[in-house]
């Protein structure tokens, strides 16, 4: 039987870190950034657009002016091409997929793990200065941006608010511990009704 592990997380959260951390401890693959390489195959763009338009909705302006009789706004192809891509991950066996709509896209599937990952603000800026090692002028402003561009393009594309809790089955602060929500998501994983 096939299980899943679906990882969203604020900015900075150390969602990637735990999602890889699990995959090891599993013996599982994970999928992050290996989605939108796989949407931008599949859509015939480079990555750096298709990652644009994974975290942005689209406006009413840019839905009139990108669509033609024929095809759909860049934003939507990508939001369907990665739903379908997520989809298609899951069907394949078991593993962790970190992206934040996969919540949504696989919500009717069976031996889903939902988890959410999120930390207070200012560890989540330290940990972007300093663990990624990420340069920005104002660190607490792209922290904040980061987490908007994500709330929006959930809530513009799902039914459900971005980062609330009964979305999820399990919902940790990894300013306890990262190995400490490792070891809560392997323990979940394992046990035998999920």
């Amino acid at each position: 039987m096939s299980k899943i592990i679906t990882i969203a997380r604020e900015y900075g959260s150390a969602g990637r870190i735990i999602a890889k951390k699990v995959s090891e401890k599993l013996g599982i693959q994970y999928y992050d950034n290996e989605i939108i390489d796989m949407v931008a195959k599949e859509l015939g763009y480079d990555i750096e657009t298709i990652r644009k338009n994974a975290e942005e909705k689209t406006s009413s302006f840019m839905y009139s002016f990108a669509t033609t009789a024929n095809s759909l706004p860049l934003y939507d192809q990508v939001f369907i091409t990665q739903s379908k891509v997520i989809r298609h991950i899951a069907q394949k066996g078991s593993c962790i997929i970190v992206n934040g709509i996969a919540d949504y896209v696989l919500e009717d599937y069976d031996h889903v793990l939902k988890v959410f990952i999120h930390a207070p603000l200012e560890s989540r800026i330290k940990r972007v200065q300093f663990d990624y090692q990420e340069k920005h002028d104002q660190y607490k402003k792209y922290v904040l941006s980061k987490d908007k561009k994500r709330s929006t393009y959930y809530h513009y594309y799902t039914t459900n608010k971005w980062g609330q809790i009964k979305n999820f089955d399990l919902t940790l602060n990894s300013d306890l511990g990262i190995d400490a929500i490792v070891d809560t998501i392997v323990r979940f994983y394992k046990q035998d009704n999920f």
